[in-house]
């Protein structure tokens, strides 16, 4: 009883320090995700396409990861791959612009994600390429100069989907990376990603779950992708 009443004072000041042996589990820290434009309140995920050397399942499997961390951002509704089947015909790939913006507005998204899967390695450490763009369906008014900029850019031709002048208004971001577990950048990324979902009931020690099973890379890589388009969806605000 002397011990516990020993011990109570600085458990409540914080300054009580774990016996050696014992490892004091640290508390999840998240950085809150920024937050889309109040106009981009539904946003579907179309189907990827796969450029790389694996099979069209993993393509699959990653736009559905992708339509999933597009779950968790506030505010925001998603349609997920699966969701466009009655748009589409089965087996054909949106090949333009035009068919997407019809499919988006079949299902009255205000924005979609289309990419390809450029580069897949599952073995760890794992490596994962994605060119990837980002549109509003209704368009705004950009002064030409603003189109003159965006076409002679390099991230206007990144990504699947071919898009001309006429359809500048819809752009709001594209660009190509490689997720490769091997750079010392993506895994300082990853490890910092790791410690947010602490807590979380896993076979493995700290980020080695998210490079030993392929979906919990994906997952990382996804989270990354939707953190760079909110970002420049806010940048895009006029």
């Amino acid at each position: 009883m002397r011990r516990l009443r020993f011990l109570l004072p600085l458990l409540a000041s914080g300054l009580f320090i774990a016996p050696a042996g014992c490892r004091a589990r640290p508390q999840r820290r998240e950085e809150p995700s920024p937050r889309p434009p109040p106009d981009l309140q539904v946003v579907a995920v179309l189907p990827f396409v796969n450029e790389s050397s694996a099979g069209s399942a993993v393509a699959e499997e990653f736009a559905d990861v992708l339509a999933s961390e597009w779950v968790k951002v506030a505010g925001v509704r998603t349609v997920r791959p699966r969701s466009l089947a009655g748009s589409l015909e089965q087996g054909v790939r949106i090949g333009s612009l035009e068919e997407a913006l019809r499919v988006a507005r079949g299902v009255k998204a205000d924005a979609f994600v289309v990419a390809s899967l450029t580069d897949y390695d599952p073995y760890e450490p794992p490596r994962l390429g994605v060119s990837i763009q980002f549109f509003r369906v209704s368009a705004r008014p950009i002064p030409d100069s603003a189109v003159d900029r965006l076409v002679q850019s390099a991230s206007w031709r990144c990504g699947p989907l071919p898009a001309g002048r006429d359809r500048a208004g819809h752009w709001i971001t594209a660009f190509e990376q490689v997720y490769d577990a091997h750079d010392r950048r993506v895994r300082d990324r990853l490890e910092a990603y790791a410690r947010s979902q602490e807590g979380s009931d896993t076979a493995f020690d700290g980020g080695r779950e998210f490079t030993a099973v392929q979906s919990r890379y994906m997952q990382f890589v996804s989270n990354q992708l939707v953190l760079d388009i909110l970002r420049a969806s806010r940048d895009d605000e006029p």
